[in-house]
């Protein structure tokens, strides 16, 4: 398991590092000049040589690869710049916006494993049932329609018929759970698809027979050895979506009025702020690829038969 994880880590490393090579060429062909935004922000009519001095000041007119070491160091100490939307320092924006989005998605995550795993469960044990129609309908229903919309039905459902919650964002977990639900909801539907197909696969494996024969009931059966081996699909899945949600999370956080670094990352865009973007980026980048890999670990300790396949 020792090996498994450490060539894990290698391959992490190297990922990262393609990552941030990515983003800073993104940075650095952008067709954005940060100097001359900086320039015409303090002066429309600002010159040439103004524009250079600051674009001198800035270190833009050094080598490509030496901006490049000097922007990952930086990055990795905490300080990758100032942001041109916001005019405050990267690090002091992320410290304001990402907990909020932090909150959102991992109480969507919540939402996920309270409702996704037991719904999946049960469709897969009355296989065929009309609560398996019922339930198989709903899912693909909440797959189809877009996050953004579903979002303005629980506004309506539960802000406006029935006055449970306000349009405006509300202190404490209560401001975010008609927004993790929303962001949350897709999902959900896909992994009780999934697991259901897991579940269902797992059933007509031999050891279920084995266990039938041994007189155990289809319950203990179905909780006891068919979840297990019909986990490992979801944990990869749950933990992929855990970078998607970071990142799709400005849709959900424009519906509901919230301030989460999805909606910074926007505002950057439009600004043309291409550091804060590419920084944006990369730590979107860095909390996905993470997120992998502790999947695979937990699918690693859950099913060690996984990491001798790979190690073999």
């Amino acid at each position: 398991m020792g090996q498994y994880i450490a060539r894990r880590l290698f391959h992490l490393c190297i990922v990262l590092a393609g990552i941030s090579v990515i983003c800073f060429l993104l940075l650095a062909f952008s067709g954005k000049d940060p100097a001359e935004y900086i320039a015409r922000r303090a002066d429309i009519n600002a010159s040439g040589q103004q524009i250079d001095a600051i674009r001198s000041e800035m270190g833009l007119d050094q080598p490509l690869v030496e901006r490049y070491f000097e922007w990952i160091v930086n990055l990795i100490r905490g300080k990758p710049g100032n942001s041109l939307y916001s005019g405050r320092p990267i690090a002091t924006d992320f410290a304001q916006y990402f907990p909020v989005t932090f909150s959102l998605v991992a109480l969507a995550m919540l939402w996920v494993v309270i409702l996704g795993i037991p719904i999946g469960l049960l469709s897969a044990r009355f296989r065929d049932s009309v609560a398996d129609h019922a339930i198989r309908g709903v899912t693909l229903l909440g797959m189809c329609i877009p996050t953004f919309w579903q979002g303005f039905l629980l506004l309506l459902a539960f802000a406006i018929r029935i006055p449970l919650y306000t349009v405006m964002p509300q202190p404490g977990i209560r401001g975010y759970v008609l927004p993790s639900l929303a962001l949350g909801l897709p999902i959900v539907c896909s992994l009780i698809r999934l697991y259901r197909s897991a579940l269902l696969s797992q059933l007509s494996a031999d050891y279920v027979q084995y266990a039938k024969a041994r007189g155990l009931s289809a319950w203990r059966i179905l909780v006891r050895h068919v979840m297990r081996n019909a986990l490992p699909p979801i944990i990869t899945l749950f933990c992929q979506y855990l970078g998607y949600l970071i990142a799709g999370s400005a849709v959900v956080e424009s519906v509901f009025s919230l301030n989460g670094i999805g909606t910074y990352l926007i505002s950057c865009v439009l600004a043309s702020d291409s550091v804060s973007v590419a920084s944006c980026m990369l730590v979107i980048a860095t909390v996905f690829v993470v997120s992998n890999l502790l999947g695979d670990v937990a699918n690693g300790l859950l099913c060690p038969w996984m990491v001798r396949e790979s190690n073999g």
